[in-house]
């Protein structure tokens, strides 16, 4: 009765203030230090405040599907034409989690990385699985190759994850006594899906499944995202914004890293320290991240679809040819407009409409609806095994979105008064909230 009172007078603590005033530490004390959610997204949790994992060695190994090879990729793709994923394993019996990057991030990036270190020393086999969203994936993973259907990109996530599973099984003799999903940003929202279908299928059985700062309205987030770009910089105009200011050295970072990740060598990449930066470029330097992101979707989508829209139909890459250009005229394309030249036209050839411009409008807005999260809520209300982590002041999420996440989860959800999108998942109260969850305990204070 205690957590229900809590829980009650929370939520009703959230209807009575505005969204950034609401007073969360007043009930419990929390302190995140970073109160700008711009500069809590690209910064992180400072080094002396995040939590302390040991340095063990971690066997693990990166693994390939042979039998999955894709044919016909371009050349420009060779490396990436089987799907591979991440597996690190204990030497003893444990519970197996696979954890879903977020948009855009390969398996290995740094959060996924970070995540895998947190769950291991918990005493999990672990398996990093790349965004459907990653340039890999749209290769090697992707039934369609074009992500952005997120009931499809869930199954092609399934179906990798039942793979994976098998190849581990050749690969090395672990038992596994139990399984967990996890997945932060978009790969929340797709891990929701995920454990929805596992819920119909039944191969896995999570025990439990964790959402980290998940969109709710994909069409909300993804606006919101997009309007960072409108932000006013001094000495930038609408000319150079994306080109001159950032696009350049992200550019870099991403040929380097293959996908990009706010993290501490994205910043050295952009030669500048993020406490250096005004609110306006923080605000710019997410949006060009996100919008570089669509970009390289929407390159590897059409060189892999040959549609004609952005590379001309027929042509295929090599590997001496440059992708620049292409990256750069893509960065004009946002994600709604990735939508009407990709996805529309697919969803549409698959139900045989015809390409008319009411059709079009209505078919974007079914893929919106079918691809947030209330398109599940119906089951997620009766998914006693899934959880919810996200913050006040995340910018991909507004009110609204919150007030869902209260009404559709109730006590199986924590939110947090600061942190921005995905600033404080390395800060010690957090991991200690998360491994909480996983382990079958409620949220304190939840």
């Amino acid at each position: 009765m205690k957590t229900a009172r809590v829980f009650l007078l929370k939520k009703l603590l959230f209807l009575l203030y505005p969204i950034t005033l609401w007073p969360c530490g007043c009930l419990w004390a929390y302190d995140y230090p970073i109160k700008d959610p711009f500069l809590a997204t690209v910064v992180g949790t400072p080094p002396e405040q995040q939590v302390k994992l040991s340095h063990n060695t971690i066997r693990e190994a990166i693994l390939g599907l042979p039998d999955k090879t894709v044919k016909g990729a371009p050349d420009i793709f060779w490396n990436v034409i089987k799907p591979r994923f991440k597996l690190a394993w204990q030497e003893k019996p444990a519970p197996l989690i696979f954890i879903i990057a977020g948009t855009g991030g390969r398996f290995d990036t740094s959060k996924v990385e970070f995540l895998k270190k947190v769950y291991y020393q918990a005493g999990f086999h672990v398996i990093q699985i790349s965004s459907p969203a990653s340039y890999d994936f749209v290769v090697s993973s992707s039934r369609n190759h074009r992500p952005g259907l997120t009931q499809q990109d869930s199954e092609d996530l399934y179906r990798l994850m039942k793979a994976s599973v098998r190849r581990v099984r050749t690969f090395k003799k672990i038992e596994i006594n139990g399984w967990y999903l996890t997945g932060y940003s978009l790969g929340a929202l797709e891990a929701a899906f995920v454990a929805r279908l596992d819920s119909e299928q039944k191969v896995f059985g999570f025990n439990r499944v964790l959402l980290v700062n998940p969109p709710v309205d994909l069409r909300r987030t993804m606006d919101s995202l997009d309007r960072l770009l409108l932000v006013d910089v001094q000495g930038v105009d609408n000319a150079t914004t994306l080109f001159n200011h950032f696009f350049d050295k992200l550019a870099a970072y991403l040929r380097t890293h293959k996908s990009i990740d706010l993290d501490e060598s994205l910043m050295a990449q952009v030669g500048k320290s993020a406490f250096d930066m005004s609110r306006e470029e923080l605000a710019l330097l997410i949006g060009v991240d996100f919008r570089l992101v669509v970009a390289s979707l929407y390159f590897t989508a059409s060189a892999m679809t040959w549609d004609g829209n952005l590379i001309p139909r027929g042509f295929k890459l090599t590997r001496s040819d440059s992708r620049t250009p292409y990256l750069k005229r893509a960065m004009f394309c946002s994600f709604e407009c990735y939508m009407d030249k990709m996805l529309v036209p697919y969803a549409q050839q698959q139900k045989g409409h015809p390409d008319q411009q009411e059709a079009h409008s209505m078919q974007r807005a079914l893929i919106f609806e079918q691809s947030g999260l209330p398109h599940l809520e119906s089951w997620l209300k009766t998914a006693r095994h899934v959880g919810v982590m996200h913050n006040v002041d995340d910018f991909i999420i507004d009110k609204k979105g919150l007030d869902f996440l209260y009404d559709t989860f109730g006590g199986r959800i924590k939110i947090y008064p600061a942190g921005g999108h995905m600033g404080n998942m390395k800060y010690h109260q957090n991991i200690r909230d998360m491994l909480r969850f996983i382990k079958g305990k409620g949220f304190p204070d939840a």
